[in-house]
């Protein structure tokens, strides 16, 4: 795993390096920066604590905060951009990721498991990109690409409790690690609006889509993480 993630982000610097050096040989060169702030809508679902186990917890995420920069270099010109797209951004969660379900103890009774838990993402990314002019004020824009991502998952084990089926005091839950982290590999896609406020200098709303699976196998197992998120952008060229 991190033999590969050294190679992605070996290949991402080097692209970024040729788009910068083909960029300074054009006229207007300077690439447009968008810095967005939002909201992460990742997708509940259902996962297993532990791969050779059945059991079973809901997860579920709610609003997450976000933000980060986005950057076009640009190789075509005119009423319609294309070039590449490299950023990234990070979200995170304190406290507000809800699990919930079923699980089995060593004695073969079930749990009742109530937590909360953090989450913490940080992505890179390189895609393309395409940018038009619906008139001299509004622009629109579409990107898509590959990603790299890492995820830290945390456990409050302070709020895990169990009520077993027979009526006995309730207790506390105690995980054999409270915080697990995986790195991997997935795609993005963004898309939005941008509307001029003064010369070179944009406010806009943009819908971003993330999608890979990391394996927080210390606390929940693997997870699909992905889902849409809602931005307020500034967009600006320097």
């Amino acid at each position: 795993m991190k033999h590969r993630f050294l190679t992605v982000c070996c290949a991402l610097f080097f692209a970024l390096q040729i788009s910068y050096t083909q960029a300074e040989a054009s006229d207007d060169s300077a690439p447009l920066i968008q810095v967005f702030l939002g909201v992460l809508e990742l997708d509940n679902q259902t996962s297993n604590r532990h791969e050779e186990s059945q059991d079973k917890v809901e997860i579920d995420f709610s609003s997450i905060p976000s933000g980060g920069v986005e950057a076009e270099y640009a190789f075509g010109k005119g009423w319609v951009h294309w070039g590449l797209n490299p950023g990234g951004s990070i979200s995170w969660a304190t406290d507000d990721t809800e699990l919930s379900g079923s699980l089995i103890d060593d004695g073969e009774s079930t749990i009742v498991l109530q937590a909360d838990s953090s989450l913490f993402l940080a992505e890179i990314h390189l895609g393309g990109y395409i940018r038009g002019r619906l008139d001299d004020r509004i622009t629109t824009y579409a990107a898509a690409g590959p990603m790299v991502i890492y995820g830290f998952h945390d456990v409050n084990n302070e709020n895990s409790t169990y009520v077993p089926p027979q009526v006995t005091p309730s207790s506390t839950v105690v995980f054999e690690e409270t915080d697990s982290s995986d790195i991997n590999i997935g795609y993005y896609l963004r898309a939005g609006i941008d509307f001029r406020i003064q010369k070179n200098h944009h406010m806009g709303f943009g819908v971003r889509y993330m999608s890979t699976k990391l394996d927080f196998n210390r606390t929940l197992g693997k997870l699909d993480i992905k889902g849409p998120l809602y931005a307020l952008t500034f967009t600006t060229q320097f």
